[in-house]
């Protein structure tokens, strides 16, 4: 009976949302085979925040199966808000991600829009979609790192680490993944601070109560807890102004540490600054810089980065302009970091669900007979295996009576097992009640 409501759900979702795609597809035998839902308000919340999409595909647990597949962004505020997902009987392969991107990008035109910045010759929004496993530190401090010589010798270190893992990442084009990219490809556009896939995991541990039951209530699950974030963020934002106070805390320290720079213009464009740091230490080394303050680009490249002026970009404001930091916050920080942007957000109308009439044609897809890829569970060896027969010799510690020989789980039994035996008139023996 769930099945033959989803169709009718999807629906009423669509009509009452204006500008939502909303639809079920069936095979030839009636059962369901796809569902896709992007609210109407999904491409105007692509505007709010910071331009980065992770998606991810994660089983459904229930007899069931099938994949759900989740596009996700964050917050200023690192609030996670999913635009967008999908249910399909298939496995995560190439034809169900090229099924559910497809119908993303034409859900949601914003995610293709052309980069604001003059200086950024890609698309508005990155995606995000694989995470580092193997060789993590090395691979992590290369995604961080902005300076060349330590990119070439975390590089060595990783070839000397793992070649199989130094070939797999430098085949890897360097502006999708590394931080240094920048100093070679001034167009990149920002990342905000995202270098995994550590949103999409939170998105999966959000929506993980919908993976547990139909398709029916993981739609509306999923769709309650869209509802309801955005709720929360409107009446959060209410009465605030200015920039939101992760970044005001950010923006502050790197004006405090930007006191001791020293910037002259350099080159005939009138848009390229030299600028000196002191380093500290014995001999007061000082490191040289470049900023183009028009296009928000430094050497450093921490204001790439995220889009917030470096310690460098906050001299230039503070030395050379005569900036306030106010000023700094209200027209050099992005606009995806002030409260204005943040409550700019709509809502949609949820479906009442014990209205809708079943279409008494859809059946349940015949997910029992497919095993979903992946590694099948296996029956773990327990350690305490050989004291089986003498429980009595476990080194664990019962933590409520303080015995040898179980755990707190096993003592509740062990008493409950007595109180059986002694009303039964049986004796009772260690062996019994394990």
């Amino acid at each position: 009976m769930s099945f033959q409501l989803v169709g009718p759900y999807v629906e009423a979702f669509a009509q009452r949302n204006p500008g939502s795609t909303a639809f079920m597809e069936r095979g030839s035998d009636h059962r369901i085979q796809r569902v896709f839902v992007c609210p109407s308000f999904a491409n105007d919340v692509l505007m709010c925040v910071r331009p980065v999409i992770s998606i991810d595909g994660a089983h459904m647990r229930s007899e069931w199966k099938g994949t759900l597949y989740l596009a996700t962004v964050k917050s200023a505020e690192d609030e996670l808000y999913p635009v967008a997902f999908a249910i399909t009987v298939d496995g995560e392969d190439f034809q169900g991600w090229l099924w559910f991107l497809q119908h993303l990008k034409a859900s949601a035109p914003n995610l293709i829009a052309e980069h604001f910045r003059r200086e950024c010759s890609y698309k508005l929004f990155t995606f995000i979609k694989q995470s580092w496993q193997e060789i993590a530190s090395t691979v992590t401090a290369l995604s961080h790192t902005t300076s060349l010589p330590e990119k070439r010798a975390l590089l060595t270190q990783l070839q000397q680490k793992s070649p199989g893992a130094y070939k797999y990442v430098t085949d890897i084009d360097a502006n999708r993944w590394m931080d240094s990219a920048w100093l070679e490809d001034e167009k990149l556009p920002p990342r905000y601070g995202f270098r995994n896939s550590n949103i999409s995991e939170s998105a999966n541990n959000m929506v993980g109560d919908a993976r547990n039951g139909n398709w029916l209530d993981a739609i509306d699950c999923i769709l309650i807890k869209m509802s309801l974030r955005i709720t929360k963020s409107q009446s959060k934002y209410e009465g605030k102004d200015g920039v939101v106070g992760s970044i005001l805390g950010l923006a502050t320290e790197r004006w405090e540490k930007c006191v001791g720079c020293r910037v002259y213009a350099s080159g005939n464009d009138g848009e390229t600054y030299s600028l000196y740091q002191k380093l500290g230490g014995e001999l007061e080394e000082e490191s040289l810089l470049k900023v183009r303050p028009v296009d928000c680009v430094c050497d450093c490249g921490k204001w790439q980065a995220i889009g917030v002026p470096c310690v460098h970009g906050m001299a230039y404001f503070r030395h050379q302009m005569k900036w306030r930091l106010e000023d700094v916050l209200d027209q050099a920080v992005d606009e995806y970091y002030k409260y204005r942007t943040q409550r700019d957000r709509r809502n949609f109308v949820p479906v009442w669900r014990h209205l809708l009439e079943p279409d008494m044609m859809t059946l349940p897809p015949d997910g029992a007979a497919r095993r979903m890829p992946g590694r099948p569970k296996t029956v773990r060896l327990r350690k305490n295996s050989r004291y089986a027969h003498e429980p009595e010799k476990l080194p664990t510690i019962c933590s409520r009576c303080h015995q040898p020989g179980h755990n707190v789980r096993t003592c509740v039994r062990r008493e409950a097992v007595k109180k059986r035996n002694v009303g039964n008139g049986t004796a009772t023996t260690t062996h019994s009640v394990l």
